[in-house]
């Protein structure tokens, strides 16, 4: 699928890939994309989303609820 958002790579030691798994199972989620948004936008904005001018995060959040329904 393609998407207008930027690329980001990473090579993480297997003890700290190990959690992601973890955070992602724990969380519901299926893919590492998934999992890495969430927690970047866990770190960056709080638990919940701030503002209007995040949309875009809050539409995936709203995406990834319907599916666990």
């Amino acid at each position: 699928m393609a998407t207008e958002n930027p690329r980001v790579a990473a090579y993480p030691p297997q003890f700290i890939y190990q959690r992601l798994i973890e955070f992602k199972r724990s969380r519901g989620l299926k893919s590492d994309s998934a999992a890495i948004v969430a927690i970047l936008e866990s770190y960056f904005l709080g638990d919940t989303p701030l503002g209007s001018s995040n949309t875009l995060a809050v539409d995936k959040r709203l995406d990834d609820l319907e599916v666990k329904l």
